[in-house]
């Protein structure tokens, strides 16, 4: 369902074109709505309640609390005493008890920050609840708050409403701990548990210092406001506004040309380890390193997709509540304005684009891999599509060839890599995806945590990989016409070394990798106990072979010898099951009976035969 848009004017109103379908080009404030935990938030004493979260009722109202140089657009400057009497309104509606003062501070009133509410169970032990993400049910994962102790102590925190019952927790990841601007995993004793069918609960024990502030979250956090001051010094261009109005920069190196690169990443907001990879990807191509880049293509750069969704503290979806790597079909320039202007961007350029890149997070996947799009396993993009890949796996442990997927599956139909790559025939159209918290290196057979320098030396490394193969489709370009300007020449292919490692792997492919073993390897013990499948003939029913002997029976008792003269008494005829004009002869089945006694040894013997005792 559409969201409710704000405001509605009496003079003229459009609620019901809007309850339609229908979306006015006009900006409007979007209207704010959180699935309530009121339910578990009223019936804690108010004694034991710490903290209650902030809880805005429109876009305007909450970048006025979080940017400082958030400037509404013209029409709601124009009908800002409708709005503001609105957001009166609608606050009335909003009852939620006060927090009572305690020696543990906690907040999540700041950019990108998660927390609902949190209150003591117990002495040194808290329940915290998210906030799911905005007009939407779903994905309670992000969480970004702080803590300020009075105390020196050891506490016990307990996050309650994980939606996903399984997550990297569960394998070694441990929360992001923030002090003095430095992240890094923390905390002991991690505990991770389904609490019931809807939701998860992560335990974890936290040493707190009197008087210092400690951030916690999912993963390490990287705000719209950090990602300005990034690119402020790199000269940039506005793509387009979201709906509540924010600017969506995008970047362009090198001039235009006949290959152009684009990358894109924060689709998802929770997913902060894509936008450290793009810094990294960024930093690459401004060094010496990243000049062939530049002078032999275009690249394009759009570091954050859904800025709305990462100032709210989302985990998924963007302020309306929607996924936007699901609208790559049919985007609409009012409520995806963004992905709109992605595929006329794409429209515009004399060539598709070489390689476009889409950086995401995992969060039950270690190391970093990718998704590619499908082809059929004789056509040549079929190897080609697995080149980056293949490069990737040679230049670094951390990234695991055989963890990426080249198929398309149902519920990724509408993705950038399956809708681009078909409509427009990108072939390396990829998502990248990057774990949230481990990687696995297999030479040294440990797993390890990553930190923000981990994903930044990822997205350089990436950056020298997207060169090489640049380099190669060169070469394969220049091969290809000398092939036939000089026939009679024989020149090596570029590619032909790396096309055949990768068809070689592919056919040898043979599991070895942690997760892998993991999911699918049994254990030696199970392995022994399972007997051998032995296939059996298909046996006849027993209730026809009853018949066929019963009615071999009343043949062979009927049955009187032949006279000399072949006479043959026609009323005999009728009453038999089989009326032979000659004489019975005995068939080779039945003479293996001969030597049984009786009609009843017989039948047993013919049971017998058939497996029935």
């Amino acid at each position: 369902m559409l969201p409710e848009s704000l405001p509605i004017l009496k003079e003229l109103s459009l609620e019901m074109d809007m309850l339609n379908g229908w979306m006015p080009n006009i900006q409007y404030p979007i209207r704010l709505k959180f699935e309530m935990n009121d339910d578990i938030l009223w019936s804690v004493q108010r004694d034991q309640l710490v903290y209650v979260g902030p809880r805005y009722v429109d876009s305007m109202e909450m970048y006025n609390k979080y940017l400082s140089n958030y400037q509404p657009t013209k029409n709601q400057t124009d009908m800002m005493e409708a709005i503001l009497k609105k957001q009166r309104q609608l606050r009335l509606f909003i009852n939620r008890p006060q927090a009572q003062k305690h020696f543990l501070q906690f907040d999540s009133d700041f950019e990108s920050g998660n927390l609902d509410f949190a209150f003591q169970v117990r002495i040194n032990e808290y329940n915290c609840y998210m906030r799911c993400d905005s007009n939407s049910r779903c994905s309670h994962n992000w969480y970004h708050f702080s803590i300020v102790s009075e105390r020196t102590q050891t506490i016990r925190i307990n996050i309650c409403n994980f939606s996903k019952h399984r997550s990297l927790y569960q394998r070694g990841m441990r929360p992001y701990i923030g002090i003095n601007g430095l992240w890094k995993q923390g905390g002991h004793n991690i505990v991770f548990d389904q609490k019931n069918q809807k939701s998860s609960k992560l335990s974890f024990d936290l040493n707190l210092i009197n008087g210092q502030k400690i951030f916690i979250a999912y993963g390490v956090p990287y705000t719209y406001t950090q990602m300005m001051q990034f690119i402020q010094t790199l000269g940039y261009n506005i793509l387009t506004k979201t709906p509540a109005g924010i600017d969506i920069p995008i970047l362009y190196f090198g001039e235009p040309k006949k290959r152009t690169i684009i990358l894109t990443a924060r689709v998802h907001p929770g997913e902060t380890n894509s936008s450290h990879m793009m810094e990294g990807f960024l930093k690459y191509i401004l060094t010496p390193n990243g000049e062939y880049l530049l002078q032999n293509s275009q690249v394009i750069v759009i570091p954050m997709l859904n800025p709305d969704g990462v100032i709210a503290g989302n985990f998924r979806t963007c302020l309306q509540g929607m996924d936007l790597n699901r609208q790559f079909c049919n985007p609409d320039l009012n409520t995806t304005p963004q992905i709109y202007h992605i595929k006329k961007l794409i429209e515009k350029l004399k060539n598709p684009p070489f390689v476009y890149i889409d950086m995401h997070g995992h969060s039950l996947k270690k190391n970093l891999f990718i998704y590619g799009p499908e082809y059929p396993i004789f056509g040549l993009n079929y190897l080609k599509c697995r080149v980056l890949a293949k490069l990737m796996s040679e230049a670094t442990e951390i990234f695991r060839y055989w963890s990426g997927i080249w198929r398309v599956l149902p519920n990724k139909r509408n993705t950038a890599r399956a809708i681009l790559n078909q409509e427009f025939k990108i072939v390396n159209c990829f998502t990248v995806e990057c774990s949230n918290g481990l990687y696995y290196l297999g030479s040294q057979q440990i797993t390890k945590e990553f930190c923000n320098l981990d994903f930044e030396f990822l997205g350089q490394e990436l950056g020298k990989q997207i060169k090489i193969l640049l380099e190669k489709e060169i070469k394969y370009i220049e091969y290809q016409k000398d092939r036939l300007k000089n026939r009679r020449k024989k020149k090596i292919n570029p590619y032909t070394c790396l096309l055949q490692q990768i068809q070689k792997d592919e056919e040898e492919h043979q599991i070895q990798d942690e997760d892998e073993l993991l999911e699918s390897e049994s254990s030696e013990e199970e392995q022994r106990q399972k007997k051998p499948f032995v296939r059996k003939l298909q046996q006849p029913r027993q209730s026809q072979l009853r018949q066929e002997i019963e009615c071999r029976k009343s043949f062979v008792s009927d049955r009187k010898p032949i006279s000399k003269d072949k006479s043959i008494d026609k009323s005999q005829i009728s009453q038999r099951p089989f009326s032979p004009q000659t004489a019975f002869k005995r068939s080779a089945s039945s003479q293996r009976y001969a030597n049984c006694s009786s009609k009843q040894q017989q039948l047993k013997q013919r049971l017998s035969n058939y497996g029935f005792n």
